[in-house]
């Protein structure tokens, strides 16, 4: 049996492509990161190179939950869902699996930058099947997958959840929904929308 790898902590930002269901979502995406930012084109005027950005770009606040023997993973999630919603973070919880494609491409979403008015305020809680079935714990991942969806071995399985930990929506329920608001289903528009939804039931 491997010794558990602790927990590890990162920054980085999301693009997303996928299966034949999510490739309209993540379309948007992966154009933008093919062009070149405003940062990388040259500019004559030092003036406006100097001027401060409105809505500075940012990465994904993206933690990874690895095994740890002294701490169960429903804990260790706990506790980091409510270190986030603490700091006043909205929480989007991802389960992945090195084996699956769409999972690929979400990994490189995820090294991605966009707005912080769209993604600034969420932090994503990663959680990959290899870790907890190296670590012999996969009843313990099956467990903590199951407060949001019954359905086991599907991936990626994206859900962005409410202060109290509760279900709020599934990546791949937003995309019909988006589509009929004219908007294209990107995760950071989901999740910029979603933002407007909750402050309106509120």
């Amino acid at each position: 049996m491997q010794k558990p790898v602790p927990e590890t902590t990162k920054k980085v930002g999301i693009n997303i492509a996928g299966n034949a269901q999510l490739a309209v979502m993540f379309v948007l995406t992966f154009a933008s990161a093919c062009t070149n930012s405003p940062e990388t084109q040259p500019n004559s005027d030092a003036s406006q190179a100097a001027a401060p950005e409105a809505d500075p770009s940012v990465g994904y606040d993206l933690r990874r939950l690895r095994p740890r023997a002294e701490q169960p993973l429903s804990a260790m999630f706990d506790q980091m869902h409510e270190r986030a919603t603490g700091d006043g973070k909205r929480v989007v919880v991802l389960f992945s699996a090195d084996w699956c494609d769409t999972c690929k491409h979400l990994d490189l979403e995820l090294g991605n930058e966009h707005p912080r008015s769209m993604i600034g305020d969420v932090q994503v809680i990663a959680i990959k099947e290899d870790d907890w079935r190296t670590a012999a714990r996969m009843d313990e991942f099956n467990e903590l997958r199951r407060r949001w969806e019954p359905v086991l071995d599907t991936y990626p399985l994206v859900v962005l959840l409410d202060k109290k930990g509760k279900r709020v929506e599934e990546m791949k329920e937003a995309r019909d929904r988006l589509e009929g608001q004219g908007l294209t289903p990107t995760l950071p528009i989901w999740l910029d929308e979603s933002r407007a939804r909750e402050a309106d039931a509120s």
